[in-house]
């Protein structure tokens, strides 16, 4: 051992220095002697990492339980939010029992409150901004009014001018509309009619024109109603008649028939007053577009509509997709005719057998029940033998007659 070796070399060395020297030197030699017989015990590295490192706190265990469903709420949690256990471990809480940690984290979930669901629209709120809705078709040249109408946007994001098409006519036609921005500053656009319905009550009366990318900054457009209004329902009508300066409201309009594209309302105060309302939107309580105004009759106390999303998913839809639209005409069940795009059914005349006339309908004025797809509706006497005549009416001009026996 190294440490027996300096003692022996230290006992032999004594004799040459004074009495004080060799005390220094047998007690410096018994003390490198005996620093071997500890560090075979405790390694000199480990002594030194010992004196060095600070001493561990004591581990903490936590148990987090898991939170009850009626409590779990699905949170993104951000990486710089520290989990509740950790927390309490880092703040050195170390005597929160799992019971208490649980209730803590139920506490946290339940602070969290739901989405809040979209606020359903309602009729006041949509008439705040209606003047930004709505549209004015006027002369090219002289900027008179011709007719009403109102902005809808489509799901393609395209914004059209809905008006009717008993005032701007064919699909090609160059048209003025005026428009209105929040200021009630007019800006006209010139456009073309893109797609065109037919004339009359029983018919889509209405007609689309896109407007550019610009109308895009104060043009409000409506929301069209999801379903059809019912009977009973009342609805308000706003546009611009020829006898008022400006947009001008009626209300109290009354259902009184839905089938197939027909809206029939009554109203206390029918008159030619409402003369330029045609294309107007008819909004229902929600402030949705539920019809589009198509005319009246005084003499009946009677107002007339179209159901706004029939007609403009059939105006829209086919001319976005490059499609041409038919409506068909059935009789029990089977078709008998179709017409197309500024079509319309005239008269319908009912001969029997004998081809003696029995009863005639003009339908563009009809308001009574009638449904293209059960055309046996206006004739509830027809019997076999008997046949129908349907006159197929183009820009109000009779283009063709189709007969269909019955048989």
């Amino acid at each position: 051992m190294p440490g027996l070796g300096l003692l022996t070399l230290a006992a032999r060395s004594c004799h040459r220095y004074n009495k004080s020297m060799r005390t220094f030197i047998l007690l410096l030699s018994l003390l490198l002697g005996t620093f071997p017989v500890f560090a075979q015990k405790l390694p000199a590295k480990q002594l030194v990492r010992s004196l060095l490192e600070t001493p561990k706190p004591a581990k903490v265990t936590e148990t987090l339980k898991h939170v009850p469903s009626s409590v779990r709420v699905p949170v993104a949690v951000p990486h710089t939010v520290t989990p509740p256990a950790a927390a309490l471990v880092q703040q050195g809480r170390t005597a929160q029992t799992a019971a208490q940690i649980e209730r803590l984290a139920a506490e946290k979930m339940l602070t969290l409150r739901a989405p809040v669901a979209p606020k359903e629209p309602t009729l006041q709120e949509t008439e705040k901004h209606i003047r930004e809705s709505l549209v004015e078709v006027v002369g090219r040249s002289s900027g008179e009014l011709m007719g009403s109408g109102f902005v809808v946007r489509s799901s393609s994001g395209k914004l059209y001018a809905v008006v009717s098409y008993h005032v701007v006519g064919r699909a090609g036609n160059t048209v003025a509309v005026r428009l209105y921005d929040a200021t009630g500053k007019p800006v006209v656009y010139t456009g073309v009619v893109n797609a065109a319905g037919s004339f009359g009550l029983n018919a889509p009366d209405a007609a689309i024109i896109e407007l550019p990318a610009a109308a895009a900054a104060h043009a409000r457009p409506l929301k069209v109603a999801p379903h059809a209004v019912s009977v009973e329902d009342e609805l308000v009508v706003w546009g611009t008649p020829y006898v008022a300066e400006g947009f001008a409201r009626v209300d109290e309009l009354k259902v009184k028939l839905v089938q197939s594209l027909k809206i029939v309302m009554d109203s206390p105060d029918v008159s030619d007053d409402f003369n330029g309302l045609c294309g107007s939107p008819l909004l229902d309580s929600r402030g949705y577009v539920a019809g589009i105004y198509s005319g009246h009759d005084p003499s009946k106390g009677l107002v007339f509509a179209v159901n706004a999303r029939k007609t403009l998913e059939w105006l829209i839809v086919n001319y976005e997709n490059k499609m041409t639209p038919f409506m068909p005409f059935k009789l029990y069940g089977r078709q008998i005719l179709q017409i197309g795009p500024e079509e319309t059914v005239g008269w319908v005349y009912h001969f029997d057998s004998y081809g003696t006339l029995l009863h005639k309908v003009y339908l563009p004025k009809y308001a009574g029940e009638f449904d293209p797809e059960h055309t046996e509706l206006l004739f509830p006497d027809v019997r076999h033998g008997d046949f129908l005549e349907f006159e197929i009416v183009k820009h109000r001009a009779v283009e063709r007659t189709i007969s269909v026996n019955i048989s």
